[in-house]
């Protein structure tokens, strides 16, 4: 019986003393300064819910299965033009759940991170949660840059043409017949072009059966006054006088432009022409100093996410943020600094 009750009186402090061990492992994840100021933000995140998945699949419904560029790029886009900014009462710190941020329509960075996160896990893309002294954001995991830049810049093009209210490329293809001493033109009233085009490009490639007079103006107003046998404006450069076949380009325009095709033959001419108008988005100077900021996660990039950029933000965007960053993982709490 003794025996007995030493043998019980071993196994007790032997699991007294292992159990101690755990709890002294739990106390020390508990005390990891990262873990803990990330704990609060982390636990809001929701790796797997329906409703989510639903919600961020509804988002990203005109992206290719699988497309994760796309994918990524689709969300941050809702995000930043669907969702305001709002910042927390001051002295108070307020940790919205993903749901929460949708309900009310906007949040701070940390709600925006956490939103973030939660539809790209929920539709099996990984991520991490940034932080650092006095911001957070996000990195997608595993994304191609160069996939990721072309999905950027059709969803800027896009912003682009709603705004500025037409199409950034207008091509113009016709055959027709040019009578006897007429007078063709294509192409806009000369306008100053808008904030959102930076200039214009106009190729063209025309062929007559007789030749014609070619001129590329500044406006339609110089149409008006080369009908109307008064002085006019044009291109010297760009005349071509005896017209039979000619392919060119007129570059980095500040204004709009037209093709002016005048017959001065007395027969009739059949003309095919194939023009197009290309304006260039302002948005490009964006990219002149900036690029896609990455980092490397177990030999994968990266891409950083800060939906607090505004609507010209990109995936990608990296705001100007001093100190040091630390990326969490939320699921397995692993995290890394960044350089």
């Amino acid at each position: 019986m003794k025996k007995h009750l030493i043998v019980i009186g071993i196994f007790v402090l032997l699991m007294v003393v292992g159990l101690g061990g755990c709890l002294n492992i739990f106390e020390e994840i508990e005390l990891d300064p990262v873990i803990n100021r990330a704990k609060p933000y982390i636990e809001k995140i929701i790796l797997n819910d329906i409703e989510l998945r639903a919600y961020a699949n509804s988002i990203i419904k005109d992206c290719n299965s699988g497309d994760r560029e796309c994918q990524i790029n689709s969300i941050y886009r809702y995000i930043v033009e669907n969702f305001n900014y709002i910042s927390d009462p001051i002295g108070t710190e307020l940790i919205q759940t993903p749901q929460e941020t949708i309900q009310i329509g906007g949040g701070d960075c940390e709600d925006f991170s956490i939103l973030f996160i939660s539809l790209l896990e929920n539709i099996g893309i990984k991520t991490y949660l940034v932080m650092n002294e006095t911001h957070a954001y996000s990195l997608a995991y595993d994304v191609n840059t160069n996939e990721l830049w072309k999905n950027i810049e059709k969803s800027f093009i896009n912003k682009v043409e709603i705004e500025w209210g037409d199409s950034i490329k207008q091509n113009f293809e016709n055959t027709f017949i040019l009578d006897a001493y007429q007078v063709w033109y294509y192409g806009d009233n000369g306008s100053s072009l808008s904030e959102y085009v930076e200039y214009l490009n106009i190729s063209y490639k025309i062929d007559s059966s007789r030749p014609i007079h070619l001129y590329i103006v500044p406006s339609k107003e110089d149409y008006n006054n080369l009908i109307q046998h008064k002085t006019f404006n044009h291109y010297p450069d760009y005349e071509v006088e005896d017209l039979l076949k000619e392919e060119n380009v007129f570059p980095y325009a500040n204004s709009t432009k037209g093709i002016i095709l005048k017959n001065e033959n007395r027969r009739e001419s059949t003309v095919s022409v194939n023009i197009s108008f290309y304006y260039r988005p302002s948005f490009y100077k964006y990219f002149e100093d900036d690029e896609i900021t990455s980092y490397w996660i177990d030999v994968k990039k990266c891409i950083v996410i800060d939906c607090t950029l505004g609507e010209w933000g990109y995936p990608g965007h990296e705001a100007d943020i001093e100190g040091e960053k630390v990326a969490i993982d939320p699921v397995s709490k692993e995290y890394y600094y960044l350089n």
